[in-house]
């Protein structure tokens, strides 16, 4: 009986400290499952806020291009505008050149034409 009882003993001790040991694997397999998870989900969350920024940074940039092309085009105006006002400029001191060259020649009629008396 005692032999029984020892046997016992020691069966539940082999038993326990394998069941421990089983636990203990068991704990861990489920840690690392648990790890990758939130491993997972982190670089989820890391995917979806580098989208929101790349998407914040397109529409910054196609509002900035916008801008820059008004200004452009603004300058591209301005431009037309002084060069048509610069040719009216120059039209009008060319016809005023003209007009005052019209108006310094002599005004001394025609010289009468020398007859000679017979």
């Amino acid at each position: 009986m005692q032999k029984l009882i020892v046997g016992a003993v020691v069966a539940l001790c082999l038993i326990g400290g394998s069941s421990l040991a089983l636990a203990d694997d068991a704990m861990k397999a489920e840690m690392g499952n648990m790890k990758d998870e939130m491993k997972t989900e982190k670089d989820a969350k890391k995917a979806d806020m580098k989208a929101v920024k790349q998407e914040e940074m397109k529409g910054k940039m196609k509002a900035h291009k916008g801008e820059m092309k008004a200004r452009r085009h603004e300058m591209k105006d301005k431009m037309k505008a002084h060069k048509g006002a610069a040719k009216a400029k120059a039209r009008q001191a060319k016809g005023d050149a003209q007009s005052m060259g019209q108006d310094m020649r002599p005004a001394v009629p025609a010289a009468p034409a020398l007859t000679t008396a017979p």
